[in-house]
């Protein structure tokens, strides 16, 4: 099983993004809040490109009541209510009405990971907008609920098995391949959602959804080619800007492009750049962590692979997800890797690692072989996909 080191982070985060040059509506968003008779209501968006809240609007609570007026792209936000921190998302893109309930709300509390806590509404309704009203439909399909079954039955499998980790990853392969069947589902209905309403921000947004899910397994040709079917409103929206920009990065890490350059620390706090490793011999790139247990699985076979290949003119990058060097440096111990080792930045708070983020590499172990000239021969998650085009180069 990979490890998806974006998942987690991104169930709780909206992707939003807020432009002036995207087509702007005017919009009335009227609201009612059953708990909360006075205080604040804030309208928020989450802009992507550094995982931070912006409040657009804001205002006050008379009586349960509340309302906002102005003009914005249409697109999923949150309604964010004081005192209680409730929240709950509604695609505000034109007259709408909502009416919300505080009880049930599930609560949270991620401080532990520097961030806030509060509670999501769970009962709540939104009037007046077809694009709420698409992407519910979509959302409480009986096609999409027929896994929540499967997953929770699992659920009850994974914390059954205790603290013993093979046994952990043995059920995570069971839930990844009922998660693939989910995205497969996904898939087919939002390209027969787009097909009827190519136009829609709701089509567009279902998409941007699932491609944080699948990025990793999505071609750069099925990524164009899916892009390509959106039309009209859902063009200016953000969430095809977001994707136009993964189309974009995606294209700059095509087999036969030069490798993204990049410069990172060693374990003696000395500088490794890759540009300046990779000339005149085949480089494999080994994104992994200390944390990550099927990278850890992997060392072995690629200490065979390296001691095969390595004076033929082979040689192996690790670049390590681990945001703490001690631990870094503890699993190096332990697994005496042979090559060079590099741990990745994480310069932007809330934000995945730097030279990852680059490669695109939403899932690990990822693996990139570099020809000699450093430019990009394979890009997979597929070990054995390094294993043939190695044996290929020294015709084996």
């Amino acid at each position: 099983m990979k490890i998806n080191v974006l998942k987690y982070l991104s169930i709780l985060l909206i992707s939003i993004s807020v432009g002036e040059s995207y087509a702007q509506n005017a919009y009335d968003l009227k609201g009612t809040i059953k708990g909360v008779q006075s205080g604040t209501v804030k309208l928020a968006a989450y802009h992507e490109d550094d995982r931070t809240q912006i409040t657009v609007d804001s205002t006050i609570i008379s009586n349960g009541s509340f309302e906002f007026k102005g003009k914005i792209v249409p697109q999923l936000m949150s309604i964010i209510i004081e005192p209680g921190n409730y929240g709950f998302k509604v695609f505000v893109d034109g007259p709408d009405v909502v009416t919300a309930d505080t009880a049930g709300a599930k609560h949270y509390d991620y401080t532990k990971y520097g961030m806030d806590k509060g509670a999501l509404i769970t009962q709540f309704t939104e009037t007046g907008s077809q694009n709420y009203d698409d992407w519910m439909a979509y959302e409480n399909d009986p096609g999409q609920k027929q896994f929540d079954g499967k997953f929770a039955d699992l659920d009850k499998k994974f914390k059954a098995v205790g603290n013993d980790i093979d046994a952990q990853y043995r059920v995570r392969d069971e839930l990844d391949s009922v998660e693939k069947l989910k995205q497969a589902w996904q898939k087919q209905k939002i390209d027969q959602y787009v097909a009827q309403k190519p136009s829609s921000v709701a089509g567009i947004y279902m998409f941007d959804q699932l491609y944080q899910f699948i990025s990793g397994r999505m071609s750069y040709s099925d990524l164009d080619a899916m892009l390509n079917k959106f039309t009209g409103q859902a063009t200016q929206s953000p969430y095809y800007d977001s994707l136009v920009a993964s189309r974009k990065r995606l294209r700059a890490i095509q087999p036969g492009s030069l490798a993204p350059d990049f410069t990172l620390l060693k374990r003696d706090s000395s500088k490794f750049t890759l540009s300046s490793f990779t000339k005149g011999k085949y480089t494999m790139i080994d994104f992994w962590a200390s944390w990550c247990h099927p990278c850890r699985q992997a060392i072995p076979h690629w200490k065979e692979v390296y001691q095969k290949y390595h004076s033929k003119g082979f040689d192996i990058v690790s670049v390590s997800d681990d945001n703490k060097w001690s631990n870094w440096t503890k699993a190096m111990d332990i697994e005496k890797m042979p090559w060079t080792q590099v741990d990745d930045r994480f310069s932007k708070k809330n934000m995945p690692a730097d030279v990852g983020s680059l490669y695109m590499t939403t899932a690990i172990p990822f693996y990139v072989l570099l020809d000699k000239e450093g430019k990009i021969l394979v890009y997979t998650n597929d070990e054995t996909k390094i294993d043939a085009k190695l044996k290929e180069i020294y015709n084996e």
